[in-house]
């Protein structure tokens, strides 16, 4: 089974997947278009712990999966770069184990998970009003400004195929666009439950 979510508030996913776990479903993958991939299992308490890491060097990675092996957590979910990673307890672990310390690097995740989307999010905005188009007219923006010259059913039958082409290359900016705004909400929610867990 998959189904598509956004992991922000990390602590409800982690709820959310143990009541998966208890329904029958345990979690195969989280991949960087959030869509979470399940299988079938026998229904059990599953005790899921979510943290936020990215990696410039593939050893530093390795490390902190080795960390996490040593200290007992099965790797579920992850990548050098996707940032979320999903743990389990190996079996013989007390079931309300946890992977953090303290509630300073519980909160740490929420930090890291904001700047990286703050940063996306204004690099999206950046490369938008760079390779935003001419908005002087939009006949300007069709590749044969003589298609006006042509009347009736060839105008129209003009105007829509010099449409599609005017469509294709506006593709990434409008990617781009969805992207930035995206990222900019996942920062901002992510800094309201780092600044809620702050006051707790």
């Amino acid at each position: 089974m998959k189904q598509f979510r956004t992991i922000i508030d990390m602590k409800k996913e982690e709820h959310y997947l143990k009541e998966m776990a208890e329904q029958g479903w345990g979690l195969v993958n989280y991949n960087s278009w959030d869509r979470y991939t399940f299988e079938t299992i026998n229904p059990e308490a599953r005790n899921y712990r979510i943290d936020y890491q990215t990696f410039k060097r593939k050893a530093d990675y390795i490390a902190y999966l080795t960390l996490f092996e040593d200290s007992g957590w099965q790797h579920v979910s992850g990548s050098q770069r996707s940032g979320i990673h999903i743990f389990l307890p190996v079996a013989n672990m007390k079931h309300d184990s946890d992977i953090f310390s303290d509630d300073t690097s519980r909160n740490a995740r929420y930090k890291r998970l904001y700047k990286r989307a703050l940063a996306t999010g204004i690099l999206g905005i950046i490369y938008v009003m760079i390779l935003q188009p001419s908005y002087k007219g939009i006949f300007s923006w069709y590749l044969a400004p003589t298609i006006w010259d042509y009347k009736g059913l060839q105008l129209v039958g003009m105007v829509v195929m010099e449409t599609f082409f005017l469509i294709l290359p506006l593709i990434p900016l409008f990617y781009l666009m969805i992207s930035a705004v995206y990222y900019i909400v996942v920062g901002t929610q992510a800094k309201k439950l780092m600044t809620n867990e702050e006051n707790r």
